[in-house]
């Protein structure tokens, strides 16, 4: 099965997000498909509603599925 595209990645990772810290406005700061170990790993920034500082965290994502397989919120 082909690895999900970045576009279908970026769009998985703002569902992720909305799901584990109620963030839809994010920034992806670097994103590399480890196809060994078949994973997307994606740097992201995000704001939560009326927050005054962005935060960032770490995914980790099945690139076939769109599964997360580790999130670390401030890393």
């Amino acid at each position: 099965m082909p690895a999900l595209s970045f576009a279908e990645i970026k769009s998985r990772v703002g569902e992720h997000l909305k799901t584990a810290v109620d963030a839809e406005d994010f920034d992806i700061k670097s994103a590399k498909l480890e196809e060994l170990q078949g994973l997307w790993k994606i740097d992201v920034e995000f704001k939560k509603p009326k927050a005054m500082f962005s935060e960032t965290a770490l995914l980790s994502i099945d690139a076939t599925t769109g599964e997360v397989k580790e999130f670390r919120r401030g890393y």
